[in-house]
């Protein structure tokens, strides 16, 4: 088994730096969307794919961020499962207890993952 270069590893790590911050700021935007109450038109469709892509892919940026060195491959379907699987969760246990609040979800589901995402943009593996 061959180790892979240290360039394919630079660009690997820059490129899971980009997605974590990518992350952040798609976290801190659905927020920021959300606390202005942005519906219809061309601004609430961008406020739907934002806050999708975040519930979907940040939280498990977060957990994926601490595989070290694994395939890509790997790091994805990582985080794609635990994404869908926290937004599941947080919906089951919203609906189980009568409680209805996504917007508080999502901002739960940011201030979790968020120092994570930064951390992982700072170290990345």
């Amino acid at each position: 088994m061959s180790m892979p270069s240290n360039a394919v590893l630079t660009r690997a790590r820059v490129a899971r730096r980009a997605v974590a911050l990518l992350l952040v700021v798609a976290g801190l935007g659905a927020c920021a969307l959300s606390v202005m109450n942005v519906t219809g038109e061309v601004v609430g469709e961008v406020r739907f794919v934002v806050t999708t892509a975040f519930l979907i892919l940040g939280p498990g940026w977060a957990a994926a961020g601490f595989l070290r060195r694994a395939p890509a491959a790997h790091v994805w379907l990582l985080t794609i499962g635990v994404g869908v699987s926290t937004t599941l969760l947080v919906g089951q246990i919203m609906v189980s207890a009568q409680y209805w609040r996504p917007a508080l979800a999502l901002y739960a589901i940011t201030v979790v993952s968020i120092p994570f995402l930064l951390r992982h943009a700072v170290v990345a593996q």
